[in-house]
């Protein structure tokens, strides 16, 4: 009787254990952040030129492949999660950096700032301008990139992701921002070297 009560705790002592060191990964949604990514800076940035002409130009073929997916049959969870990208402090992020955009877009065009691979702006050549506009530029560049880093960890907790995940949410928006880039922009490569595009 005792042996079985022993056997029985070392059994149950052991599906503890187990149980214990089961490693829990939680899935990390990456390309329904980049989808997010991709939005967020069209929204916030605006399309690059052109953008809406080649859009139009495809624009059919956009109406029948949506026509085709509603009539199309589907499987039950044949889509990804749902990313929140729609809370109020997120909301309030991008159109804060929407109305910044407009004030920042002239430095980027004119080299006066450029834009790391790590997705955040940095400035490049302040020289000549006066020392208000430079005060200027630099508050503008400290309110964006903070602006940045806050929307980063408010997408990471919105979705329940671990803190740790905001790097990972940064580095996929890096990607968006380089994309999204203009033509004349001064835009760092991940080896550090700098180009115009």
């Amino acid at each position: 009787m005792k042996l079985r009560k022993f056997a029985f705790s070392v059994a149950a002592l052991g599906a503890v254990t187990a149980v214990a060191c089961v490693t829990v990964n939680i899935y990390f949604p990456e390309n329904e952040i980049r989808e997010a990514a991709e939005e967020i800076v069209e929204e916030t940035w605006g399309e690059q030129e052109g953008a809406l002409l080649r859009r139009s130009r495809y624009s059919a073929v956009a109406v029948l492949q949506a026509v085709v997916s509603v009539l199309a049959p589907t499987e039950a969870h044949a889509g990804g999660p749902d990313i929140n990208v729609t809370t109020a402090a997120i909301r309030a992020l991008k159109a804060d950096m929407r109305v910044r955009s407009l004030k920042l877009k002239p430095y980027l065009r004119a080299g006066r700032i450029a834009l790391r691979s790590n997705g955040l702006l940095e400035s490049r050549d302040l020289e000549g301008l006066p020392l208000q506009e430079k005060a200027l530029v630099r508050k503008l560049l400290d309110a964006e990139n903070r602006d940045r880093g806050s929307l980063y960890r408010e997408i990471t907790s919105a979705n329940n992701l671990p803190a740790e995940r905001v790097a990972d949410v940064q580095a996929i928006f890096a990607e968006a921002w380089l994309r999204k880039a203009e033509a004349g922009w001064w835009v760092q490569a991940a080896d550090g070297s700098w180009s115009q595009r």
